[in-house]
């Protein structure tokens, strides 16, 4: 049964239109793919959220280029697999700039084609994320994240979500037309473009 918000019968295939959506961002603001049409191009990132520090890292990169994005007529828009009420908490004051969707059922991802790697690799991204953690110095922040993130009514669902999941990482390009130029699949723990790369990676695709 097709979700609410969600175009569930499109491919997300570079030179195929995009799947379209309209959802909720944690900024209180209703994100919809169709609104950026003849408008803007889209970086539709999809991460981890922010409980990991690389995806923490990955967003403060991304801020630190996105008016740059922005002056050249590109959107960031981020969604991640968290629940929006503990985004907005651990967020609050400091939201980011850039539109930020919850997906905990990871719908969206799937409609995108993003899938979950197992149990397996779920292991080794949080011995990585964490130990990576408190050899930087940020251990504190990370486990405060998490903390955030699992200690709710939600708590079962979102252990299992941080034990036994590894959920793919996407970067999908999108042009004013609303089709996909550019798809990467990537690990929890692997980098995306830059915003430098990503705004060169739009200039060659986008023109």
């Amino acid at each position: 049964m097709e979700e609410p918000g969600l175009d569930a019968g499109r491919a997300a295939e570079v030179g195929q239109p995009a799947p379209e959506f309209s959802l909720s961002s944690i900024q209180g603001e209703t994100v919809s793919l169709a609104d950026y049409g003849g408008r803007q191009n889209v970086i539709l990132w999809f991460s981890r959220g922010f409980t990991c520090n690389f995806c923490r890292g990955h967003m403060e990169r991304i801020a630190g280029g996105y008016e740059t994005l922005q002056s050249n007529g590109v959107e960031v828009i981020q969604v991640a697999p968290n629940l929006s009420e503990t985004a907005q908490n651990y967020f609050r004051n400091r939201m980011p700039r850039h539109p930020f969707i919850c997906d905990p059922d990871k719908r969206l991802y799937a409609v995108y084609g993003l899938g979950d790697r197992g149990a397996l690799e779920a292991t080794r991204n949080t011995f990585v994320s964490f130990s990576t953690a408190f050899m930087t110095g940020v251990g504190v922040e990370t486990v405060r994240a998490s903390w955030v993130d699992v200690m709710n009514r939600n708590f079962i669902r979102r252990l299992h979500h941080h034990a036994l999941t590894a959920v793919e990482q996407g970067v999908f390009i999108i042009d004013r037309q609303r089709i996909v130029r550019y798809r990467s699949v990537l690990g929890a723990v692997e980098p995306i473009p830059t915003a430098d790369d990503l705004l060169a990676l739009t200039v060659v695709l986008c023109p």
